[in-house]
């Protein structure tokens, strides 16, 4: 997907990864539930997929989403607040929705599902695609010049 996305975007593959993520996530749970175990196989490996398409293109994407002066600052805070508000509690979240394991409402697991993907769907909508980008042109660290030591930033 990392691949792909060099073709055609980062945008494009993890908008793609998103929505499939939130399309899936009802087929997911009933193939799930189905004790078959080659459907339980199929339903865990197309969920890889789409998580794929986000996670492929995810360090290319988030990295050139900042300059070079805060891209490691830039990535680093956005990872660190994303695991912690989203990443965290996404266990308690959905063992609570879940309900007791007499009787699970794993629909209710399908909808926070949804809900996140539309999210990401939401926030990635809003940024430019960044594959294009010229790193090089961001004047943040200076070329190396001939003879001279470069300037400290």
């Amino acid at each position: 997907m990392g691949a792909l996305s060099d073709r055609v975007g980062r945008r494009p593959v993890y908008l793609l990864g998103a929505a499939g993520i939130g399309v899936w996530a009802f087929a997911l749970f009933r193939m799930l539930d189905s004790d078959d175990f080659g459907l339980t196989v199929l339903a865990i490996t197309i969920g890889l997929l789409f998580h794929g398409a986000m996670y492929g293109p995810q360090a290319a994407f988030f990295a050139e989403l900042f300059g070079t002066k805060a891209r490691y600052t830039g990535v680093s805070v956005g990872a660190q607040l994303a695991s912690l508000v989203a990443g965290a509690p996404a266990p308690l979240i959905a063992i609570a929705l879940l309900g007791s394991f007499d009787e699970p409402r794993p629909g209710l697991v399908a909808l926070y599902l949804v809900v996140c993907a539309a999210i990401t769907l939401v926030a990635v909508s809003t940024y430019g695609e960044t594959r294009t980008r010229d790193l090089a042109a961001d004047h943040a660290v200076p070329a190396q010049r001939t003879g001279r030591s470069a300037e400290r930033v």
